[in-house]
């Protein structure tokens, strides 16, 4: 994949191309991430650096087993925390996901409550039947799905047009790392900080804003406790926080990959008809 292909779009010039691509940068993620670009503009040699972490990044996680990837299930607990402090509400869940769009949460005990969510629907099973869920919830889900490391890294890296951005190191949890944000057509962006030595994730975020309020809010997930899995790289821990206040963690049990899934596991009816 040339550098040419990701970071240039159409037929403008390349220093047209270059000063919209600074700008961009700028209005999305405020100043405070161009520092390393004072001259207004992000070369080529930024654009290599960044691909390079992320390269190394891939390799690290599992190179072709990691992309190649189609399925997989974990079995954990997940903790939920309100302003920051932990509610002591631990769920037991089994996650099975069928990339790209497709999961089921089975909740303990016996799952007795289930959550589908296929492409842009959702639904909760229990023994009353199907419900869709609200669509707050979709959006949540959506929001974190779409900008997930899987989705970075397999759709947005891919893309050509997708502008990479090396932004230095930084420190995460006392670590350093690389830091890199990858835009992509629709002028999205996600921030991936991965630890220098190990080249492991340890953070990916990502900005929006809320359609009622307008005001601009920071998800983040940190990666932790990485344990080899059939020679995928594998967080057993991960947090998730909004706005700098953790929202969620969740401790995997086990997990595994590429498994076989029985017809009609992510068919909300037949879960439906199951727990009756």
């Amino acid at each position: 994949m040339s550098m040419a292909a990701r970071c240039w779009w159409g037929s403008s010039s390349a220093s047209a191309r270059v000063v919209f691509a600074a700008s961009l940068v700028v209005l999305l993620l405020g100043p405070a991430v161009c520092t390393a670009h004072a001259a207004g503009t992000i070369d080529s040699a930024n654009q290599k650096k960044a691909q390079q972490v992320l390269d190394a990044t891939i390799r690290a996680l599992g190179g072709q087993a990691w992309l190649n990837l189609r399925t997989m299930r974990s079995k954990g607990k997940t903790a939920a925390f309100f302003q920051g402090n932990p509610t002591g509400v631990v769920a037991v869940t089994t996650e099975t996901t069928a990339l790209p769009d497709q999961q089921r949460i089975d909740f303990a005990p016996k799952g007795r409550v289930v959550q589908i969510y296929s492409a842009h629907q959702g639904w909760e099973i229990t023994y009353k039947g199907k419900k869709d869920l609200t669509p707050r919830q979709m959006e949540t889900y959506r929001r974190w799905r779409d900008h997930s490391l899987g989705v970075a890294l397999r759709r947005w890296y891919a893309d050509p047009t997708t502008i990479l951005i090396d932004d230095g190191q930084t420190l995460v949890e006392r670590r350093l790392a690389d830091k890199v944000t990858l835009i992509d057509r629709n002028n999205d962006a996600i921030t991936l900080e991965v630890d220098t030595e190990t080249h492991l994730p340890r953070r990916l975020s990502f900005t929006w804003r809320d359609p009622k309020f307008h005001d601009k809010n920071l998800d983040a997930v940190e990666y932790d406790n990485y344990q080899l899995v059939d020679g995928i790289a594998t967080p057993f821990t991960t947090t998730r926080t909004h706005n700098g206040e953790t929202v969620r963690q969740r401790y995997v049990l086990r997990m595994d990959y590429n498994i076989v899934l029985r017809k009609g596991l992510f068919n909300p009816d037949l879960a439906a008809e199951h727990l009756r």
